[in-house]
């Protein structure tokens, strides 16, 4: 799963018991010198959540507050392991809480659009999370939700509208989250990681603030200054992320990246397939496809490459021999955005990534969907378009150095040595480890 799936935090720690994190605490007085202990997150007791929540609903099944508890267990499940039938089970509890009650129920109303984010299913969430206004059902996480429905599907003018006329509901850490988001996309990543740290300083001030939920502030500070080129620091706040929480797959995650990005092959490797045995992602099982296939292990490299396909639901079928069919990800939901970029780095499936690409344009408006499409594109030997495309990508202003390298490719191939240089002169000055030499997938007979 990319990192633009966000983290909506009310609804995954209620039944953690922490029934306060809409509204963190300030910062504590510094007359105090004690630590703050976070209490741990212990996993095994998700099950014990969820069966209890069940038997309740059961005892009470005209309880609109059993079923928005249960809602909170299967999102909080579903986010263990991006487990899609749970936040499917979110998504019924939900709506089965305010079939029974929607006067002053926000609470289900945040916990149907946090199931609906968690399915990927933007456009819904959004819907849901807009439906909260309209019967004047919202609190501040509803209002937050809406500004990252919004991000997710490309609609930045309008999540920077809510962002500044709901100063209150921005102003605590899951606010500032959503705040340093949008930055990064509008070209200020030093200023999202600031705004990230201060996040994180005041999310450590809560005692209530569980270790699963204070490790994903550090897995997102990480994942930030990881694009800043900042790897040292990201690899620390990363570990940080795992001591709070050993199952963090998004920090497992970072480390196989980071492990690639550095040359550290072994490392790659082994933390791709820690992160993958509890949540697979495409692009995870692809970096440990790299990590072997650059050390010489081209079956191994295969193996993972096969992986990434069957994740992403496409067939084993050349297209150009007529497979041009796709059945539904494992994952639950469609892989596109994964498929495509993946394809169009390892020289595979030029056909199918384009149509992924495009599908996931019509889905999400967002940058990300434009620079897939451009680096798809120019794969495809359509340099105009892609140029098209990645122009769109880079209209807010964007610094990732991923966008930014496929930019230098695509003015590079149409001609533009001049703005291929200067674009190139800037990843460098990012992160110079996401210019690397194009992977080929080594599949002879079994290519897709």
């Amino acid at each position: 799963m990319n990192l633009t799936s966000t983290f909506v935090l009310g609804s995954a720690v209620a039944v953690a018991g922490w029934v306060g994190y809409t509204a963190f605490h300030r910062p504590m007085p510094s007359n105090t010198f004690e630590p703050i202990v976070h209490a741990p997150f212990d996993s095994n007791l998700i099950a014990l959540q969820i069966k209890g929540c069940e038997a309740a609903v059961k005892a009470d099944p005209r309880g609109a507050l059993g079923f928005s508890l249960l809602a909170s267990a299967y999102l909080n499940q579903s986010r263990e392991s991006d487990d899609y039938a749970t936040a499917v089970k979110a998504e019924v509890a939900a709506r089965k809480s305010l079939e029974l009650r929607k006067l002053g129920n926000q609470g289900a109303f945040n916990k149907l659009t946090s199931s609906l984010l968690q399915q990927h299913r933007f456009k819904e969430a959004l819907a849901a999370a807009n439906d909260a206004f309209k019967q004047v059902i919202f609190d501040d996480q509803t209002i937050r939700l809406q500004a990252d429905c919004n991000i997710e599907i490309g609609n930045y003018a309008k999540a920077q509208l809510i962002i500044d006329a709901n100063p209150r509901a921005f102003s605590t850490s899951p606010g500032m989250a959503i705040k340093a988001h949008l930055l990064d996309i509008y070209g200020s990543p030093v200023k999202a990681a600031q705004v990230l740290r201060s996040a994180l300083y005041e999310a450590e001030q809560s005692p209530a603030i569980p270790g699963n939920a204070l490790a994903w502030f550090h897995v997102r500070l990480a994942a930030q200054l990881a694009k800043n080129g900042n790897h040292d620091e990201a690899r620390s706040e990363f570990h940080a992320a795992l001591t709070l929480y050993p199952r963090d797959y998004k920090a497992m995650a970072g480390l196989a990246k980071l492990g690639f990005q550095g040359g550290h092959l072994k490392e790659a490797i082994d933390w791709g397939k820690k992160s993958d045995e509890i949540a697979p992602m495409a692009d995870v099982r692809a970096v440990v496809g790299d990590a072997y296939f650059v050390s010489g292990d081209k079956a191994n490299a295969d193996q993972q490459y096969d992986m990434v396909t069957e994740l992403t639901g496409r067939t084993h079928t050349h297209p150009l021999s007529g497979g041009t069919s796709f059945s539904q990800s494992t994952h639950g939901h469609p892989l596109d955005r994964q498929y495509a970029i993946f394809c169009a780095d390892h020289a595979q499936d030029p056909i199918g990534a384009l149509a992924a690409a495009k599908r996931d344009l019509a889905d999400r408006k967002d940058i990300y969907a434009f620079d897939a499409l451009a680096w798809v594109l120019h794969r495809n030997g359509k340099a105009t378009e892609a140029k098209t495309s990645i122009e769109r990508a880079l209209a807010t202003g964007s610094k990732d150095p991923v966008i930014l390298y496929h930019a230098s490719e695509i003015y590079r191939s149409i001609g533009d040595t001049a703005k291929a240089k200067k674009v190139r002169d800037l990843v460098l000055s990012i992160d110079p480890t996401v210019i690397k030499p194009e992977i080929g997938h080594s599949h002879t007979a079994k290519d897709k």
